[in-house]
């Protein structure tokens, strides 16, 4: 599994919005993802955000299944 099919799943079972952390906090929770990263929390905000509806960097997708609210918090398509 992927990180971002583990927030995915994460965000599709909770049903709820949620922010960077609180998805990560349900991925090591859940155990669906292990970061090997010094800072994970900021490799799960670069998966996220190029993942995200209107996010125009580089490495932005062509197919977005994310889409972020006003509150800063990630919910899927």
């Amino acid at each position: 599994m992927t990180m971002l099919e583990a927030a995915l799943l994460v965000l599709n079972k909770t049903n709820t919005p949620m922010s960077i952390d609180e998805i990560y906090a349900q991925i090591i929770k859940d155990q669906l993802f292990t970061f090997g990263a010094k800072d994970p929390i900021s490799i799960l905000k670069a998966q996220l955000r190029k993942n995200t509806v209107g996010f125009e960097g580089k490495s932005a997708v062509d197919k977005p299944k994310l889409k972020q609210l006003d509150n800063k918090k990630f919910t899927p398509l």
